[in-house]
């Protein structure tokens, strides 16, 4: 076999190659002009209105419901500083009547005697 005819197979292979993809390219070409392009539009349109009502029902309960709960939040908080207080002050007091007792428990030990 000469150079030639070795050159001229490559050829007819490599010619044979891009036939094949000119024939898959064309079918792919007509399956994208019968896709349904309107269609997928109009559900998308359908999508976006459904999601921008549902954003502008969020808002709304947000803008409605976020303020009584923060001031609840709020008065929450200060009640628990306050009861913080409260139980420090109790812990102080039931500190000084224990020492108290111990101290008057000492001092009737020692009476006796």
């Amino acid at each position: 076999m000469s150079l030639a005819t070795a050159i001229n197979l490559l050829t007819i292979v490599l010619c044979s190659a891009v036939l094949i993809q000119c024939v898959r390219m064309t079918r792919a070409l007509n399956r994208f002009r019968e896709a349904d392009f309107p269609g997928t539009v109009a559900a998308l349109e359908g999508a976006t209105r459904h999601a921008e009502a549902v954003l502008a029902s969020i808002k709304r309960v947000l803008a409605q419901e976020a303020e009584p709960k923060l001031a609840a939040l709020s008065d929450a908080r200060m009640a628990a500083e306050e009861l913080g207080v409260m139980v420090g002050i109790a812990n102080g007091t039931a500190d000084r009547l224990l020492d108290a007792s111990r101290t008057a428990r000492k001092g009737t030990a020692k009476a006796p005697a």
